[in-house]
């Protein structure tokens, strides 16, 4: 009985891997399948607006969110199967979060209509307020809170194909800024609505609610929310203080906006697993089975290890060949920031990881600490460095914050015995040596090919070749668990035809 428990709790576990890889790889490959159309046809300087302009807007919806999408899926979890507890914390959130979103409109419409941002940003940030207001209506810390990542991968896969083809449709000069920006806007808006179809079928009639119990939330979300918001300043400032202090600001931040947005792709890919195992670990951790979280924990270092150690050898490779396809010559910046982003791709995972456990444990002032002494080193170094590097100046600040935050992290959470160093070394190890090999066979592949798309995906498929070979013949579990998985799933599949 205990085994087909266990048996049904990782499959539980696969299956919301897969939705929730569907559905954040559709949030940023979406995107990243239009940045060749949309670098060519808004050019440097369109791109570099709408990255601005998006900035700022992302002050406002984080206010408006308030840190309530990680800590109202820790609640909704922490619910177990009480339905009617589960709907009435999800009321008091929704409620909670109304009154903070009308504050951030406040706030924006005033500014917005009183100095303004620039004339050439006001229309603009008009339109991308759209955003703020669908804050309101973003539930999906329900669904993920009961694990059910289906139905956020079902609704991506409408939304997002919906709007690769409004932008394709619509935008067809640098003129049509604009138009993009309605697209992103209108996406997320109707994204968020739609999600209301099937929730009521999950909430059940809940008392009255009071205003102690509905503000009870304001504080933990509010620990939360404060690493968050300290996060931001230096995923979101740096593109504001490139608008501020470079001497080209449209150019570097378009330059920067392009590089930033591959990198993010690459790096939601390292921390897939981190943010399905949060529900998990918070249910484990509830009811005492430290040792199972502590498995997952060294689970997510060895994901985060296989794809981050991989994807930054291919980057210091093929970025020129990349870029030079992708988006044209006008972005000549873009294979140097790439180069100097690799760093996040390799710590931001493993930050991410600890950073979770963290949130589980209730411990998240060790996080905030963390990012706070990140976010300290990324203004100093952006302001020293931009004025005369621009963009590159913010990608170098960007390297070094997410160095400092890992560091951080890792002395909170092995220093003190929490989690076992040891352990996490012995899982970790062998991707090292396997990504450095993996790092020559694709340099000398590139010496002797041309940048085309064609030689690319043939770098970079020898490049992960040399890299499973390797991860096979050191023998790590790790790999060898999913190709097992892999092998079953194939030949019960046969057995069946």
């Amino acid at each position: 009985m205990g085994e087909e428990k266990a048996l049904t709790k990782k499959a539980s576990i696969k299956k919301n891997f897969i939705y929730h890889f569907i559905s954040q790889v559709l949030s940023l490959l979406i995107p990243l399948a239009t940045a060749p159309y949309l670098s060519r046809v808004l050019r440097p300087e369109g791109n570099g607006q709408i990255s601005y302009v998006t900035s700022i807007i992302t002050y406002f919806t984080m206010f408006a969110s308030l840190g309530f999408n990680v800590y109202g899926q820790r609640e909704i979890a922490a619910c177990g199967s009480d339905q009617e507890k589960k709907s009435e914390v999800f009321w008091e959130i929704c409620i909670v979060r109304v009154l903070f979103t009308a504050v951030a409109l406040g706030v924006l419409y005033s500014v917005q209509f009183s100095v303004g941002f620039g004339e050439k940003y006001d229309l603009l940030m008009l339109i991308m307020s759209a955003q703020v207001v669908a804050v309101v209506f973003d539930i999906q810390f329900f669904f993920m809170g009961e694990e059910n990542f289906r139905a956020i991968a079902l609704r991506t896969i409408v939304l997002r194909l919906t709007g690769l083809v409004c932008v394709f449709l619509f935008v067809k000069t640098e003129a049509d800024t604009w138009i993009y920006a309605l697209c992103l806007s209108g996406s997320t808006l109707l994204s968020n609505l739609i999600m209301w179809v099937p929730l009521f079928r999950r909430l059940t009639r809940c008392g009255k609610l009071s205003f102690r119990s509905i503000f009870r939330h304001v504080k933990p979300a509010l620990i939360i929310f404060f690493p968050m918001m300290v996060t931001s300043i230096f995923t979101t400032f740096d593109k504001t203080m490139i608008g501020w202090l470079s001497q080209r600001p449209d150019y570097d931040n378009g330059c920067y906006e392009q590089a930033y947005r591959i990198n993010s792709v690459a790096q939601m890919i390292t921390t897939l697993f981190s943010s399905v195992m949060l529900s998990r670990n918070t249910a484990d951790f509830q009811s005492g089975n430290i040792g199972e979280m502590n498995r997952h924990t060294y689970k997510s270092f060895q994901y985060v290890s296989l794809t981050s150690l991989l994807l930054a050898a291919g980057f210091f490779v093929l970025s020129k060949n990349f870029s030079s396809w992708f988006f044209g010559d006008e972005y000549v910046e873009v294979p140097l920031l790439l180069y100097i982003m690799s760093v996040r791709l390799i710590f931001s995972g493993y930050s991410i990881v600890l950073g979770d456990r963290f949130i589980v444990m209730g411990r998240e002032k060790f996080w905030t600490a963390a990012v706070a002494t990140g976010a300290v080193a990324n203004v100093l170094v952006n302001l020293l460095l931009i004025p005369k590097y621009g963009a590159v100046g913010a990608a170098v600040a960007t390297a070094i914050t997410e160095t400092a935050i890992f560091l951080v992290m890792a002395a909170f959470s092995f220093g003190k015995g929490k989690l076992s160093l040891k352990e996490t070394l012995k899982s970790v190890w062998k991707y090292f040596p396997c990504a450095l090999f993996s790092f020559g066979a694709m340099f000398l592949l590139q010496r002797f090919l041309h940048y085309s798309v064609w030689e690319f995906l043939l770098i970079g498929c020898a490049g992960t070749l040399v890299y499973g070979v390797g991860l096979l013949l050191l023998r790590d579990h790790f790999s060898l668990d999913i190709l097992e998985k892999l092998k079953h799933k194939l030949f019960s599949r046969r057995e069946k035809e």
